[in-house]
């Protein structure tokens, strides 16, 4: 989980392609091995949110406030205002990403989240509060997948089977949780030929690993994806959809870090 500071003046990170898989390109950010460089501590504060109105109905602009609402019933913070990422009720532990942190994100996946039958990824789900937000904005026959560990499977499907607040209960045809370890599963999805209109990251992948690469495989040429990529205190919440021909650093985040015996660090950090 994570709280936010907008990006100030960083320069806009650039994007490549880096290999093609018959039927879609996979790419990924070409970022330099000193890419965290440009990031500056973040201090609290909320990131930059378009005007947006609040209120209204899943099919319109992002309805903040009953989203709001859908995210404390999560354990979660109640406004963009507050920037306060709390602890998740797994045993594994964790925090809930702060909403001025989602919002930015979910703000942008919108109009990929709304394609009918949309297909979503969130790795790394946690509380599944992520996996509620999106199931409430997305589009007509939408599916929404988690993975995470075993434990926080429980934990979110009471969660996403509550009531008393906007968009609960979350049918069951409209999402699907996994348990397990989450490349290993993109690893069967690239194999497989499985990809996702939209991919959301709720935790930071790590620049030295084979993570990004992996995670982006998962994702259709005219996709999007949201993650957080760096190590402790270096980490920004990306953007980058179409091929690449978007990219854009929205936030400098502090998350936790994607652990995998699957990806293990690099001796030498290799071009993402």
């Amino acid at each position: 989980g994570s709280g936010a500071s907008p990006p100030g003046g960083l320069r806009r990170p650039r994007c490549a392609m880096v290999r093609a898989v018959p039927g879609r390109l996979v790419w990924a950010l070409a970022l330099q091995a000193r890419h965290q460089a440009g990031l500056p501590q973040a201090r609290g504060g909320v990131a930059s949110l378009p005007a947006m109105a609040p209120g209204g109905h899943a099919e319109g602009p992002l309805p903040i406030g009953e989203l709001g609402e859908l995210h404390r019933h999560f354990g979660g913070d109640a406004t963009v205002r507050e920037n306060r990422p709390a602890p998740q009720r797994a045993p594994s532990g964790g925090t809930i990403s702060s909403l001025s942190v989602q919002i930015p994100a979910l703000e942008r996946l919108l109009p990929y989240l709304r394609r009918p039958g949309a297909e979503a990824l969130d790795l790394g789900f946690g509380s599944g509060v992520m996996v509620a937000m999106m199931a409430a904005v997305a589009g007509d026959g939408a599916h929404i997948t988690g993975v995470d560990l075993a434990d926080k499977v429980p934990v979110a499907e009471a969660g996403l089977a509550g009531g008393g607040v906007p968009f609960l209960p979350v049918p069951e045809d409209r999402y699907t949780l996994l348990a397990g370890d989450a490349f290993e599963y993109l690893g069967l999805w690239a194999e497989s030929g499985k990809a996702f209109d939209v991919i959301y990251a709720g935790c930071s992948l790590n620049p030295e690993t084979d993570q990004l690469r992996l995670f982006l495989s998962a994702l259709k040429p005219d996709g999007a994806a949201v993650f957080n990529l760096g190590k402790g205190g270096q980490q920004g919440m990306y953007f980058v959809a179409d091929g690449g021909r978007t990219c854009e650093l929205v936030s400098v985040v502090h998350f936790m870090m994607a652990e995998s015996a699957l990806t293990p660090r690099r001796p030498r950090r290799v071009p993402l």
